[in-house]
């Protein structure tokens, strides 16, 4: 068998890992996603250009388990991320998952940036909604009397109406579950 016959093998297993981990995903099933995203990482070279995808999904299963350190995976790989955007969805749901409203924002803006029509992170960024300027702005955001006044508007303007979750098939599915 030849060198690149093996390689060919390897990269149509780790394929097909990934295809089991997205599997396993949707079902919600996040500790079987993680092995199957791991295997197709696994089986992947330094080079391959799956490699960040399956890290990524193997980072966000994890952190869907309940493993923080997920994040860090996620985070990794998106640092040298410069062509798939589903890195950085991947990486915004983590962050949201987490309670990082914040990075989830930066995640969400640096994914269109790379790919403006991506249908997953514009759902994710009209789902999460944008920040009211704070009532004061020369106070903190935090600032207890900006956060009684937010309150107190936000009740008025909007009753009834905040979201509650954020729908989808996609990798936001864990932020529900």
């Amino acid at each position: 068998m030849s060198t690149h016959s093996i390689a060919t093998t390897r990269e149509r297993r780790a394929r097909e890992e990934y295809r089991l981990g997205l599997v396993f995903f949707q079902r919600r099933q996040w500790s079987a996603a993680a092995r199957h995203f791991h295997a197709a990482q696994r089986l992947c070279h330094r080079d391959d250009l799956g490699l960040r995808l399956y890290t990524s999904w193997q980072g966000l299963a994890l952190v869907c388990c309940g493993d923080g350190s997920g994040l860090n995976l996620c985070r990794n790989v998106a640092a040298a991320e410069r062509l798939d955007a589903t890195v950085f969805l991947n990486l915004a749901v983590a962050e949201l998952r987490l309670g990082h409203r914040r990075q989830a924002v930066v995640a969400v803006a640096r994914g269109l940036s790379m790919d403006p029509d991506h249908a997953g992170l514009r759902r994710l960024r009209e789902d999460m909604g944008e920040r009211r300027r704070p009532a004061l702005p020369f106070l903190p955001r935090n600032n207890p009397l900006n956060r009684w006044l937010g309150r107190l508007s936000y009740r008025k303007a909007a009753a009834g109406t905040a979201r509650t979750g954020v729908p989808g098939n996609g990798p936001e599915t864990c932020l529900s579950g």
